[in-house]
């Protein structure tokens, strides 16, 4: 398994990933801050991305990008969590439950359907926001 890590601060935690992730056989890069090309070519390699700095809303950026490249996302949810990211397919886990985490994290590599489901994007595929600006085009021309 291998960990990426990247976004502002990212290697202020880079010390104690290392420590906590030592002999666990996950390979571990803490990148930082990325150009936009880099965080799209790290996340088409990913298989989910786990939204852990904060309740998940639609300021959230990264959470997003992640959305749009067809991840399934876990996160959890604070005041500002609503529609439409509350329909994107999202996992969510209670950071206040001791190894939540962690389980919601095994049951999306494991249960491929479970996996399938998150990915399906209502609002945020690009899919759909290619269609939406067609249509859009469409009626303003």
């Amino acid at each position: 398994m291998r960990l990426i890590v990247f976004g502002r601060n990212a290697q202020d935690a880079e010390k104690e990933l290392t420590k906590r992730f030592s002999d666990s056989g996950v390979e571990l890069h803490v990148l930082g801050v990325l150009p936009p090309e880099d965080v799209v070519r790290s996340l088409s390699i990913s298989d989910v991305l786990l939204f852990v700095r904060g309740p998940i809303s639609t300021r959230r950026g990264s959470a997003i990008a992640g959305i749009a490249c067809g991840l399934p996302v876990i996160a959890f949810d604070g005041p500002e969590t609503a529609a439409p990211i509350t329909e994107a397919g999202l996992a969510i886990f209670s950071p206040q439950r001791k190894g939540d985490l962690g389980g919601v994290l095994l049951r999306v590599l494991q249960d491929e359907h479970y996996r399938a489901l998150l990915a399906q994007r209502q609002y945020f595929s690009w899919h759909v926001i290619a269609a939406q600006y067609g249509e859009f085009m469409r009626r303003g021309m």
